[in-house]
């Protein structure tokens, strides 16, 4: 076979798979996707700022008084819940006396947490001031 025949054989079949790759693999939206982040804080800087009307100042109190409803309403929605586990569980509210919520969220929280991240700051750790007086002798001649 010819390097023409196969040209025009395989030339078709590989445009359209390059084609399906693509658009129907997403590899073309998710590049695209990357392009305007990057372009984001261009066109962020170059945008003026409009001024706000008594329209916007009322729409924005609007909603901002939902967004906090709609935050209460989740808070009493918990509260609620919490007091019906501890009534079917038989505990009592002093079950969460004196706990103290952690310092930072888990470990999902954070793009590269320390070793310590779910860890409170106040938190004495584990004694092992005795490990040396369990080995006798023996941790000196290691160190």
């Amino acid at each position: 076979m010819k390097r023409t025949e196969l040209k025009t054989i395989l030339k078709p079949l590989i445009k359209q798979c390059v084609r399906e790759a693509l658009l129907e693999e997403g590899i073309l939206s998710g590049v695209v996707s990357e392009v305007v982040k990057g372009f984001t804080p261009l066109l962020t800087e170059n945008v003026v700022p409009k001024e706000s009307t008594a329209e916007d100042k009322q729409k924005q109190k609007l909603v901002e008084e939902n967004r906090r409803a709609i935050e209460e309403a989740k808070y009493q929605r918990i509260k609620e819940q919490k007091i019906k586990m501890l009534n079917a569980t038989g505990f009592g509210q002093e079950i969460f006396d004196g706990v103290k919520p952690l310092s930072a969220a888990g470990p999902d929280s954070g793009a590269n947490p320390g070793p310590l991240a779910g860890t409170s700051p106040n938190d004495a750790g584990v004694d092992i001031s005795g490990i040396m007086a369990i080995g006798g002798n023996k941790w000196k001649n290691l160190i």
